[in-house]
């Protein structure tokens, strides 16, 4: 039965999320919006060629690799930072609790 489920979730899983509005505000939060949205994510654009350019080490290619490091962990950092801001709960959290819903909405129809 919990596969017919997985099947039935996998096959409707946007439309379910996307009906509910606690997912929709958390999901456009994400959003850039103002500003300040715009230069938290600047920000590892500014950290990468700053490290771009203090680099010390001689390899061209290893400079820009690490460099492309940097600054993908900048922006996880930096997405995290404007998660945390917002004060809202996770996009996983709220598809974990909409698909136990669906779930005992689906066994009370079984």
């Amino acid at each position: 039965m919990n596969n017919e489920f997985e099947k039935y979730w996998m096959a409707h899983r946007k439309q379910l999320l996307s009906a509910n509005d606690e997912y929709r505000r958390v999901e456009d939060s994400y959003k850039i919006k103002s500003g300040a949205d715009l230069l938290l994510f600047g920000i590892p654009a500014v950290v990468g060629i700053t490290f771009l350019s203090v680099c010390p080490i001689a390899s061209e290619l290893l400079k820009w690799l690490l460099s492309a490091v940097v600054t993908v962990v900048c922006f996880v950092v930096c997405v995290w930072v404007k998660s945390v801001l917002s004060g809202e709960r996770s996009l996983e959290e709220i598809e974990r609790e909409i698909k136990d819903e669906e779930l005992k909405k689906w066994n009370s129809r079984q």
